[in-house]
């Protein structure tokens, strides 16, 4: 998710070395600040002397420890680098480069000079980053890989089919052709006679299992296709002395990459800037424990741990496979993961196999016990059987014949089709919600999806577009709504928040040749801050060349502020930004126009943060303290602190609009059943400001939906649980208090969905029943602990896969009915009539194209019918409720033909016409039903349906399904 926190910590320098030690030596700040800028600034590609200047901090500052002889000796001399190898040119291995960060090797780093020798091996520049050129990436991917990592839905097509045999029904069906076999040989008939029978059946199921693992794989490959490019996020890196945002996919060996708060490191490297770093490597090796890490101690990253605190920059030294994330994806067993659809239906077809086959088995023993004992008559009313006068060769024949009818029965009436409408329907669906901008990534989701009661989203960049701007200013006692008019601010505060904005950012402005406007970058809030700056005059290079960095403050999420420590001439200017709440409760001056300092009226203060939040700004505030020489605080704890006494420069406010569809798609969710409930860490006037124009507090006047995440914690469990169904936007939340309230809605009875973006929501995205990742913007980890994937980062995705998951249900829900009825209706004629009229009702050529017509034509008519947004005008389908109903079961028992069925509530006949394979299907069936039936002597030639019984046919058919929509 991005939050304010998050955006805010965007707002710190996430480049600089700094040590508390600088405030003491400030010319060994100087040194450290001039490195600092050109890692980050856009500095020109022939800036002079960034080299040299690297190379002398680390061996005065950063390598005390280190042997002079090291110190001196090239890096050529080495014997580990003597000869070039197969790496594109490069001097050192890749084995021996991806072991330095495996092991954690610091004495086979130093043996290379440490970062700075790596990174000459690897011809990077650890301030301006490797070139820019797409030779020069093609280069480095071919030398050391690119940064992919193998596909787990890589099934091949023969396993699919080797897995479909395995399906029973299939199984009792080849069986049962066999013993049709082999009861002809018996009967004295050669293997070639009416062996057709036997490879019709054989073709069927062959065929059947053919359709249903080429549409299993097919969907398998798009998946895999698909989910192999969704996992790269975007991701900033150095590259020619510009800072850019690249694909982490793109990222090569070589490459300079920051990291702050809440970042996912995306590769193995190794750090040469670290201020307060924290990670956690629990995913990779195991550890709970948090990690300290540190420039001499331990430098090394690993893929896949995450930034918790502080901010750093490393140098890339493995990507993809070659990487400890890449070695745990290959080792890791691969789930095949089973559909709750394909459980049911396969619970479903194996329990009426073993009732087709009592069944059969009791109508052949009936037929044979009505033979023995004489009640089978010929013709001419005689028994067919006398005991005496009917030779064996008769009576064998008989039994054959009854034990014949018996297995075609059972190969008629066995439901093997249903694994192929399920298929089918599965892969219509998660095609559709692909080209609407959804990426399913488990199966199991797309059931889950349609009970769905609650949807838990949060803000930014899901109800909101995350294209924000600054649209409100208060500065030195002026209040500025005109973005474009900044003239009324004094020049000397303009100059200060200038040094503010430009010095406390990780973000960056890049003016190109020829373009008019400078490019920014940087996270949302970050962009719209520089922007502002921008329109207030602030030349970005300037601004940060003037004055080095003595420390960085890194930005932190719980106390939602962050500053950095400049030396101005002959003071200490120490910048803070942070949440306009928090920075104000420690000011006590503002800068009038002549640079005087005035007591803050901190009630009007509040009313304008009130006022800015009641118009769904989110605020933020800056503010700068300073010191003269000496005075700056020398210890980590003491800078880290946010003084009492600070002079408040500019409270901002920034707005973040609605996507236009939002609110329609949160009303679509409401007359379906679901409430869509925000979380946000904006303040509560904010939060229901958003939620009013998203359309979650249309009808409410928030006082009793909206709840702070404090006051949700502090409630005992019994009230927590009571009120959790009533809230509907949850304010200040942290991840922690986020996951509380999916596990207490849960717990209430809801089924949750989550979306979520950033690293801290895994906990969250896994407890939900289903979670939601965004596409853009999200995070690696966010992504791989999701169900789904939105592409486009829009809520009305989320809707569309709502209704989707709620149409297969209903269609699945069809076709089961569907093929059961058939089957039963199937199934009770053939055991009526023998039994009750001693006769055989269908030959076995019948039962086949009877068998064909069904599972074939029936899948396609059911599989491909539209969704309906008449559903969403439904209450969600219990998760627990079975797929098949006792009204439904009822149903089949009446029923007979079940394949045209409009349920009012669900499509219209307009609806269902404009489908156009269910409406070929349905009349490609009617026509071959007509030629089978009337036109080919195949079926029977003495006996054809005259008018009479054409039209009492279709009769039945309607009666039958006006007397049993109502049952529906």
């Amino acid at each position: 998710m991005m939050r304010f926190s998050d955006d805010l910590e965007a707002g710190l320098v996430s480049n600089h070395v700094s040590t508390v030690h600088d405030a003491a030596h400030p010319q060994d700040a100087s040194a450290t600040a001039d490195v600092s800028y050109n890692l980050e600034a856009d500095s020109p590609d022939g800036d002079a002397g960034v080299h040299e200047r690297w190379s002398l901090l680390w061996l005065t500052w950063l390598m005390p420890r280190r042997s002079r002889a090291n110190d001196e000796a090239s890096v050529h001399e080495h014997p580990e680098s003597e000869e070039p190898n197969a790496t594109g040119g490069f001097v050192i291995e890749v084995d021996k480069l991806t072991q330095v960060v495996r092991d954690r090797d610091l004495q086979a780093l130093n043996q290379y000079n440490g970062v700075e020798g790596l990174s000459s091996l690897l011809k990077s520049d650890l301030g301006k980053g490797i070139d820019r050129r797409d030779d020069e990436i093609l280069q480095r991917g071919k030398a050391f890989g690119s940064n992919t990592y193998p596909c787990k839905n890589g099934k091949t097509f023969w396993s699919l089919i080797w897995k479909a045999t395995k399906f029973p029904p299939y199984m009792v069906i080849l069986l049962a052709a066999v013993i049709s076999s082999l009861l002809r040989i018996i009967n004295g008939k050669s293997i070639h006679d009416g062996f057709y029978v036997e490879a019709c059946i054989i073709s069927a199921t062959v065929l059947d299992i053919t359709l249903r693992a080429f549409t299993e794989y097919k969907r398998c490959r798009q998946s895999a296709k698909t989910s192999e490019k969704n996992r790269s996020v975007p991701q900033d890196v150095i590259r020619g002395g510009r800072r850019l945002t690249v694909s982490s996919s793109d990222i090569v060996v070589g490459d300079i990459v920051p990291l702050r708060n809440g970042f996912l490191v995306p590769a193995d490297g190794v750090l040469f800037v670290a201020n307060s770093l924290k990670i956690d490597e629990q995913e990779i090796t195991g550890s709970h424990l948090i990690v300290q890490k540190d420039l001499l101690n331990n430098p090394f990253l690993l893929s896949g741990s995450k930034v918790i605190e502080g901010i750093g920059t490393m140098l890339v030294t493995s990507v993809g496979i070659n990487t400890e994330w890449g070695k745990k994806i290959e080792t890791q067993p691969e789930i095949d993961e089973e559909n709750p659809f394909q459980v049911y239906v396969k619970q479903i077809a194996i329990s009426a196999s073993w009732l087709v086959i009592s069944l059969a088995s009791i109508a052949c023993i009936v037929q044979l016990c009505r033979y023995f004992y004489g009640w089978t008559k010929k013709p001419d009313g005689t028994p067919m059987y006398m005991p005496g006068s009917t030779t064996s060769d008769e009576a064998m024949e008989y039994v054959i014949k009854s034990m014949s009818f018996g297995i075609e029965t059972i190969i008629v009436a066995v439901p093997v089709g249903l694994f192929i409408g399920l298929v089918l329907n599965l892969a219509y669906t998660i095609g559709e919600m692909m080209s609407g901008n959804a990426l399913v990534q488990k199966l199991s989701a797309c059931k889950r999806m349609g009970h769905v009661t609650t949807i838990l989203c949060h803000k930014t960049g899901i109800l909101t577009s995350n294209e924000m701007s600054v649209v409100d200013v208060w500065a030195g006692g002026i209040r500025a709504e005109d973005m474009d008019n900044v003239s009324q601010l004094p020049s000397i505060l303009k100059e200060k928040i200038i040094e503010g904005i430009a010095r406390n950012t990780n973000g960056s402005v890049v003016s190109e040749t020829g373009v008019t406007e400078p490019k920014v970058y940087g996270s949302p809030t970050e962009q719209a801050i520089l922007s502002w700056g921008n329109k207030l005059g602030m030349k970005f290079d300037e601004a940060r060349s003037g004055s080095p960095v003595l420390h960085v403050i890194p930005f932190n999420p719980k106390k939602k502020y962050g500053g950095v420590a400049l030396q101005v001439g002959t003071e200490y200017h120490v910048h803070w930004k942070g949440s306009a709440k928090v920075i104000l409760d420690s000011c006590k001056w503002y800068m009038d126009e002549a640079n005087n300092r005035k007591a803050i009226d901190k009630q009007e203060m509040e009313g304008i943060i009130g006022y800015m939040c009641e118009r769904g700004m989110r605020c933020a505030a800056l503010a700068y303290q300073s010191y003269e020489l000496g005075g700056l605080p020398t210890t980590e704890e003491e800078l880290s602190r946010l003084p009492q006494d600070l002079v408040l420069l500019a409270i901002i406010g920034i707005k973040d609009p609605c996507w236009p569809d939002t609110k329609d798609a949160v009303e679509l969710c409401n007359s379906g059943g679901v409430k869509v409930r925000m979380v946000t860490e904006d303040d509560a006037l904010t939060a229901q400001a958003i939620a009013k124009d998203c359309g979650i507090l249309e009808n409410s006047d928030g006082h009793d939906v909206i709840m702070t995440g404090a006051q949700f914690r502090n409630l005992s469990e019994p009230v927590r649980d009571e009120n959790a169904p009533k809230i509907l936007v949850l304010a200040q939340a942290s991840p922690e208090d986020s996951l509380l309230f999916v596990e207490t809605l849960k717990r209430s009875g809801d089924v949750v969905a989550a979306i979520g973006m950033g690293i801290h929501d895994t906990k969250t995205l896994v407890a939900a029943d289903v979670s939601i990742a965004a596409g853009i913007g999200g995070t690696r980890e966010a992504r791989e602990n999701s169900d789904i994937i939105i592409m486009n980062n829009r809520f009305a995705p989320i809707v569309e896969f709502i209704q989707f998951s709620r149409s297969l249900y209903i269609n699945i829900q069809r076709y089961v009915r569907f093929r059961l009825t058939v089957s039963l209706t199937a199934l009770a004629i053939c055991v009526v009539v023998v039994v009750l009229y001693d006769t055989f009702p269908l030959n076995p050529v019948q039962l086949l194209l009877l068998n064909f017509v069904l599972d074939i034509f029936g899948a396609l008519a059911l599989a491909y019918r539209p969704s309906a947004r008449n559903v969403m005008r439904q209450p969600p389908v219990g998760m627990r409720d079975p797929l098949i109903t006792m009204p439904m079961w009822l149903k089949m028992l009446i029923q007979v033909i079940n394949e045209v069925e409009i349920p009012k509530r669900h499509q219209t006949l307009k609806e269902v016409l404009r489908a156009n394979v269910f409406v070929v299907t349905i009349t490609a069936t009617i026509i071959v039903h007509i030629i089978l039936v009337a036109l080919s002597g195949i079926s029977n030639p003495d006996v054809r349906f005259d008018w009479e019984k054409w039209v009492i046919s279709i009769l039945v058919g309607f009666i039958t399904q006006l007397a049993t929509t109502r049952l529906l």
